[in-house]
């Protein structure tokens, strides 16, 4: 099975933000990490589930961000940077939050994030 990602970027512009949700483009420890290897934070956020092995699917509708968001392989993580990423839900709380909330299939027998209402 292979897992896909969709709103890489944290879905900044989406009229389902939450209050309490990280803003991922303006976090600093990925503003550092992308310092770090002289890359955008959103090339970062991609980058990161490229590592983790998940099929990623960024949006944008501007071709010099695609383009940016193809160019992901010039850098690599390290075990630093992954940790310091696989911790940013904790800056929510110990369940994180779904950036794409689909909460208004909850009802179907085959939601298959029950455990999270």
């Amino acid at each position: 099975a292979v897992v896909s990602t969709q709103s890489t970027g944290g879905n900044p512009g989406s009229v389902f933000r939450r209050e309490d949700q990280v803003d991922l483009l303006h976090d600093e420890d990925v503003k550092e990490i992308a310092a770090k290897h002289g890359a955008t934070v959103g090339q970062v956020l991609i980058r990161y589930q490229v590592d983790k092995g998940n099929a990623t699917i960024p949006k944008s509708v501007r071709p010099a961000r695609i383009d940016e968001n193809l160019n992901v392989f010039g850098f690599k993580l390290d075990e630093a940077d992954m940790e310091k990423l696989n911790k940013n839900y904790l800056k929510i709380g110990p369940k994180g939050y779904r950036t794409c909330s689909v909460t208004k299939w909850q009802d179907s027998p085959y939601y298959p994030f029950s455990d999270e209402l």
